[in-house]
């Protein structure tokens, strides 16, 4: 898309909502009629950003948590994320360009979002936190150092060479993974 050629793209119309199933349903259909056979539309459970547009695996993704925190209160924020997101897959698929370049800023305008930027405008939400599923602990003590949400990938063997910063001389060897009782 030349630099002359920014004449909005015109896209299917809106649901009147922005549940997050009207999100996806409006993301797909967005996606066919832009021709971007072989993408995909998905949620993640990311809270450190908004959406994502992943050009390998040709799939765009919107945050659950952020989704679900905005539906209702600013549902105008949503849309314009998926148009971001779209403007990424476009500028990858005609140009291969990728990030925030004047390619995809082209693309943001005629989507109909001018002027788009690549950080949050003032926007701030506070994802859930999962609960801890497993503890670093002493195996004598029974002192937890640490909480996890996944097992951590570290076997039984290299949890022996594995200490406490400080704290060796009684931590080397001695530390274990356990599930949290629920």
């Amino acid at each position: 898309m030349p630099a002359a050629e920014t004449q909005l793209i015109p896209l299917p119309p809106r649901p009147a909502g922005a549940t997050p199933a009207e999100m996806e349903a409006y993301a797909v259909r967005c996606l066919a009629h832009l021709h971007l056979e072989g993408w995909s539309f998905g949620w993640d459970k990311t809270s450190r950003r908004l959406g994502c547009c992943k050009m390998q695996q040709r799939r765009i993704s919107l945050s659950r948590y952020y989704a679900e925190a905005y539906a209702t209160k600013e549902p105008e924020q949503l849309w314009r994320t998926l148009l971001h997101e779209l403007a990424h897959a476009l500028a990858w698929v005609h140009h291969q360009s990728h990030g925030h370049s004047p390619v995809w800023k082209r693309y943001c305008a005629a989507l109909g979002i001018p002027g788009e930027r690549a950080g949050v405008r003032g926007i701030e939400f506070e994802a859930p936190r999962c609960q801890p599923r497993f503890q670093l602990c002493h195996s004598e003590t029974g002192e937890i150092f640490r909480s996890y949400t996944r097992r951590p990938r570290q076997s039984a063997a290299s949890l022996r060479r594995c200490y406490i910063p400080g704290r060796k001389a009684e931590t080397l060897g001695k530390l274990v993974v356990r599930p949290i009782a629920s």
